[in-house]
């Protein structure tokens, strides 16, 4: 079956409302906010939301910079907060950097600074430096809290995101 897109209107709203607090460099940029019908998956987890950079024909077509695109059936799951966490993340994928010469923003896409199965976490702890930090974090936001009261919903990053 097609998957079928329509406007995600409030993840445009959302949006406008953290990227001049947490992603100013992006203020410039010219992102696409659309749902995709159903969750998809990739290597068995379930894929929220991706984050696209559009390039070529896409891009001049278009108009835009960024395409992010979010599964309208676990949105509709997510309560404000996990909303705008997704939103938020999505657009951590997305970034750009003044070019020195001609004076116009390079668009790309980032990943995230950590990527860790819990097992190799589990059996060595912070064995590199990007989870040291990423644990302190952590610690600091009382994360057991946090864990506590949204045990129905496991946002980890493989269920989140993609970046294509």
């Amino acid at each position: 079956m097609a998957k079928t897109f329509s406007e995600a209107e409030t993840a445009a709203q959302i949006a406008n409302g953290l990227i001049p607090n947490y992603h100013p460099e992006l203020v410039e940029a010219r992102i696409m906010y659309i749902h995709v019908d159903k969750v998809g998956s990739k290597n068995g987890r379930e894929v929220w939301g991706k984050a696209k950079k559009l390039s070529g024909i896409f891009e001049w077509y278009a108009e835009k910079d960024f395409l992010l695109e979010i599964a309208e059936d676990k949105w509709n799951e997510l309560n404000a907060t996990q909303r705008t966490a997704l939103v938020d993340h999505l657009l951590e994928h997305c970034t750009g950097e003044e070019d020195d010469e001609t004076h116009k923003m390079k668009w790309r896409i980032r990943d995230p600074e950590v990527q860790e199965f819990s097992n190799i976490l589990q059996r060595y702890g912070a064995w590199h430096t990007g989870l040291v930090g990423f644990i302190s974090i952590a610690k600091e936001i009382q994360l057991d809290e946090i864990i506590a009261q949204e045990a129905e919903i496991d946002l980890t990053d493989e269920q989140v995101h993609t970046s294509e």
